[in-house]
């Protein structure tokens, strides 16, 4: 198994702020997305939804409290 790279709070806000990431929070249920949502996270669900559209290049940060 390869490690999972790891960032730092302050680098992914950086990353957010400067559209460079997106932030996904990786529990299945929208309930749970609502109880642990970071600022500028979307939902499994919607990831789910914009993948067909997103370039391949695009960097994704997955999460889970």
């Amino acid at each position: 198994m390869t490690d999972v790279p790891r960032i730092s709070p302050g680098e992914m806000r950086g990353k957010l702020l400067q559209k460079k990431a997106l932030l996904v929070c990786a529990y299945e249920t929208d309930e749970k997305f609502k109880q642990v949502q970071l600022n500028g996270a979307i939902s499994l669900s919607q990831f789910e939804k914009r993948l067909p559209m997103l370039p391949k290049a695009s960097e994704i940060v997955f999460y889970c409290a």
